[in-house]
């Protein structure tokens, strides 16, 4: 029968679709009916409850099957098809019923069917069957059971007097530790029990002595016959006064895959606390109460803080003005599994440090089995230099490097803004600065000179205006001052004639002090805001008339005098100074 064959009545295997509907007990008995019958080369095994093999009871009748014992289907099927396998079991004790495609350690190049049914109410037991797809029928019963490799038990007893000497084993103890009874009976077993656990083993046997029935269970590392080492967990039983005994029994259980799994887990764990501490990044790991579970060496030398039980108190050297940050960013995490990455400023920790260092903090949410929120891991790196390289590459985008005042395309952003955000009282002024006669200190001084002779223009213009208040070099020895909020002319006039006062003295260079001078004009409306290319169109205007003048005085933009159009195109009559 295929994955999908109908049973016996026609209609489809109950369960095999997929659906989470329980299947009746009749039905379970109908689809191994229909199996008996029409699959004579299927190969039938018993599982319990518990997904343990046990064997095929009695009051299942076969017809010729084969019985598969001790192995299962995790067993038979190659590697890559055992999740197929475990799907269909957990489908099984849901529905009743679930078959699925799989293929054979003894016949990979063709499929068979596995299939699943709940038979505990008649039988006791759940079936696993396998039955033949087209093309894989010569794999048959008889050879697939051939070829499915013995299982080792896990349970063995040995008898021992009271030195511990062997008086007798069972199959299973040779099966498990490859020693036959005439090459370990009259040998003591402490013989073949690992050095490293000969003490524990000596202690445990003398626990044991000392009382009556069943010791203290113990697990020691057992040479097997080829060398190698076998975990054994072993209960004594003391039964030296019983008067058919007059030995020590030993319970003994194979649990090396369990102690593989466990050694498995430990490398893993140490490896992961070896990356752990070898990365070059902070780790914090807390619960769902915002606790810490662990952090690693680096995070303390990156937040200036040691091991700590909260959130609040590790992260205590990030800036007030962050910690909201943090707070909303681990609220998010724990409580909505919301992954986040923030950054954050940290307050100086080392001696020599005096600056603000920048971390990195990257919040990932961690969930248990039901895909609850059961805490987050937290990667953190010191990114401070990339921080400070990313205000380096923004001031060099927005700031001129020989002035330090905003660059041209920065200006006109700024006043772009200003005019946006201006009200019906308070409107951006531009006063356009161009100094007087600064090719003739090029010529004379040279470059270096002409970038000093700037550099300090630039810090008499910071020093005359407000703090938000724009000062921008937008062009060689042309400044614009942007007052993003002024109320009337007067108020624009008097930050201009502050400018112009202060750009009067001569400035003095390592060669020779050299005369000061600047030509201003004014832009700014009372009825209306024009556009920023407007203003400063205007303000250049008021500019040339200053110069035309020859006063040092500032000239405010007198819309009367000429059209929008004419802006930027007036004649005055030629000024005695040139523009440098």
């Amino acid at each position: 029968m295929k994955a999908d064959e109908p049973d016996a009545a026609g209609g489809p295997a109950p369960g095999a679709g997929g659906s989470d509907e329980p299947m009746a007990d009749n039905a379970s008995d109908t689809v191994v009916a229909s199996l008996l019958s029409n699959h004579p080369e299927a190969v039938f095994y018993a599982i319990g409850a518990d997904g343990i093999i046990v064997p095929m009871p009695e009051s299942l009748r076969l017809s010729g099957q084969v019985v598969l014992e001790n192995r299962s289907a995790l067993d038979m099927v190659v590697p890559s098809d055992r999740a197929v396998v475990i799907d269909a079991w957990e489908r099984v004790r849901k529905t009743g019923l679930a078959s699925a495609q799989v293929r054979l350690l003894a016949d990979p190049e063709h499929r068979a069917a596995l299939h699943f049914i709940d038979a505990t109410a008649h039988h006791g037991v759940y079936l696993g069957v396998f039955t033949w797809m087209e093309g894989g029928e010569e794999a048959s019963g008889a050879r697939l059971a051939q070829q499915a490799p013995p299982r080792t038990p896990r349970f063995a007893r040995a008898r021992k007097n009271e030195l511990a000497v062997v008086l007798g084993i069972d199959e299973a103890f040779t099966q498990i530790l490859g020693w036959a009874p005439g090459e370990i009976v009259g040998r003591r077993t402490l013989e073949i029990v690992h050095p490293e656990d000969q003490a524990l083993a000596v202690d445990n046997w003398m626990d044991m002595l000392a009382g009556r029935g069943p010791g203290r269970r113990v697990r020691l590392r057992h040479q097997h016959r080829d060398g190698t080492w076998i975990w054994i967990e072993i209960t004594n039983h003391n039964l030296l006064e019983e008067p058919e005994q007059q030995c020590v029994m030993a319970e003994m259980v194979d649990i090396s895959e369990e102690m593989a799994a466990h050694e498995a887990l430990r490398a893993r764990e140490q490896l992961l606390n070896r990356l752990a501490e070898t990365i070059p990044m902070g780790l914090l790991q807390v619960d769902s109460d915002a606790r810490v579970v662990y952090t690693n060496d680096r995070l303390y030398s990156i937040v200036g803080v040691g091991r700590s039980d909260t959130v609040e108190e590790q992260l205590s050297t990030v800036v007030e003005e962050d910690r909201e940050l943090v707070t909303d960013a681990f609220a998010g995490v724990l409580s909505n599994g919301i992954d986040t990455d923030i950054e954050v400023r940290i307050k100086p920790c080392g001696e020599g440090d005096k600056e603000l260092r920048y971390c990195a903090l990257n919040l990932r949410a961690l969930t248990n089995e039901s895909g609850g929120v059961s805490g987050a891991i937290v990667c953190v790196a010191d990114v401070t230099e990339a921080a400070r390289t990313r205000e380096e590459l923004r001031v060099r985008a927005d700031y001129d490097e020989v002035t330090g005042c905003h660059n041209r395309p920065s200006t006109m952003a700024q006043l772009e803004m200003a005019v946006s955000s201006a009200d019906s009282k308070r409107r951006p002024a531009v006063i356009f600065v161009d100094l007087d006669r600064f090719k003739d200190v090029n010529d004379a001084y040279g470059h270096a000179a002409g970038d000093e002779f700037l550099r300090v223009v630039g810090e008499r213009l910071h020093s005359c205006v407000r703090s938000g208040d724009v000062v921008g070099r937008i062009g060689g020895d042309e400044f614009l001052v942007i007052c993003p909020r002024i109320s009337t002319a007067d108020e624009a006039m008097g930050t201009a004639r502050r400018l112009a006062e202060s750009l009067s003295h001569p400035i003095r260079l390592p060669k020779g002090s050299v005369p000061s001078r600047a030509s201003i004009g004014v832009a700014w409306s009372p009825r209306h805001v024009a556009g920023a290319e407007t203003l400063v169109a205007q303000a250049d205007a008021a500019m040339y008339r200053s110069k035309h003048l020859g006063s040092g005085e500032p000239a405010l933009f007198d819309p009367s005098r000429s059209s929008a159009e004419d802006i930027g195109t007036w004649n005055w009559p030629a000024p005695p100074d040139q523009r440098g």
